[in-house]
């Protein structure tokens, strides 16, 4: 089931929790999936205890793989119980390689083609043996169990005193730990609640888990930002460069406008060509002086022409002065003039 489907469905808060507590089982799988085998043997949670019937009626016990003697008080410690070997059938099966919850959902699936018994006289349990990192399929143990006998082996423990947590087989042909754990079913096919040993232990590593996740991001951000930093400490020496560059370059051209500006101020041509149009055809230059900021003119012109008010009147000069009186008489219509003025500023953009 998708997040939206668990969001548009309809359920009560149980289904959810079983959700949930489903989900997190997927994930420890998951995570406990890419261990090596043997972090996944340590961190096992499989009894160390074991007890088996013998054919006289009375129990073996097992530790760690080895058949010791009876110990005082055994029958109060949290311990396993081993079915016969005989009791157990077990077959090596090939599925696409997935997590262990849905290898079990797909044996459920098809255990009517694997087991010789019907699904509703066995319990079954299985594990990965071998992952097949090649050709993406997994070899599979399935370990099959009559429910009589489960039953049967779980009443007789209990008689005695015995109080299993687990219930196994043991192999015959190798040294490995016992295999598979069929209590959970039984439990539940006699109406009894299996005691979830883990779920504390599942809840604490979850949060373990949320809580090293949260420090791994912060950490990554703190490298990421102190890589950053560094960067940028690097670069430093080349973009305070870079800048003074710019700087420089900026005031350059800051210096080659204001000469051009100043070029075209007090280019001559420009202003001759000015002042030969703003001259009337009355007035004659006899004296021109010009440094490129101010004009000076000396000459005549008829007394009508006001050649303050031509200049002014030109646009290329500002502030024009007459030097000297013009006499507003005499014996011809010709004045002496001299006048001086300014060059206007250019107009920046």
């Amino acid at each position: 089931m998708t997040l939206q489907e668990l969001l548009n469905s309809q359920m009560d808060f149980a289904s959810i929790s079983a959700a949930l507590r489903q989900g997190l089982a997927w994930w420890l799988d998951e995570l406990t999936a890419m261990l090596p085998d043997a972090w996944r043997e340590r961190l096992s949670s499989r009894q160390r205890l074991w007890i088996e019937p013998d054919a006289a009626g009375g129990w073996r016990l097992w530790k760690d793989g080895r058949l010791i003697e009876a110990e005082a008080g055994a029958a109060q410690n949290r311990i396993g119980l081993l079915a016969p070997p005989d009791a157990v059938l077990t077959r090596e099966t090939s599925v696409p390689r997935m997590s262990s919850a849905d290898v079990r959902r797909l044996l459920s699936v098809d255990i009517d083609r694997l087991s010789p018994l019907a699904p509703e006289l066995i319990h079954f349990d299985m594990e990965i043996i071998d992952r097949g990192e090649d050709d993406g399929q997994q070899r599979v143990l399935l370990g099959i169990l009559p429910r009589a006998e489960a039953a049967r082996l779980l009443h007789r423990a209990r008689e005695d005193g015995f109080a299993p947590v687990a219930m196994a087989v043991r192999a015959m042909d190798d040294d490995r730990p016992p295999r598979f754990d069929f209590l959970p079913q039984v439990l539940e096919a006699v109406g009894e609640p299996a005691k979830d040993r883990g779920r504390r232990y599942l809840w604490v590593a979850a949060a373990a888990l949320i809580v090293a996740n949260i420090a791994l991001m912060v950490g990554r951000d703190v490298m990421d930002v102190s890589r950053l930093r560094a960067t940028v400490d690097a670069q430093r020496p080349v973009v305070d460069a870079v800048l003074r560059l710019r700087r420089r370059v900026e005031g350059d051209d800051a210096q080659r406008r204001d000469l051009l500006a100043r070029g075209r101020r007090g280019d001559p041509l420009r202003m001759l060509d000015a002042l030969t149009v703003a001259l009337p055809a009355g007035a004659w230059v006899q004296h021109l002086e010009w440094n490129g900021q101010t004009l000076r003119i000396v000459g005549f012109k008829r007394e009508d022409i006001d050649i303050a008010s031509v200049i002014r009147a030109s646009g290329a000069f500002t502030n024009p002065r007459v030097s000297t009186a013009e006499p507003t008489s005499g014996p011809t219509p010709i004045r002496a003039f001299d006048v001086t003025a300014d060059a206007r500023p250019e107009q920046r953009p």
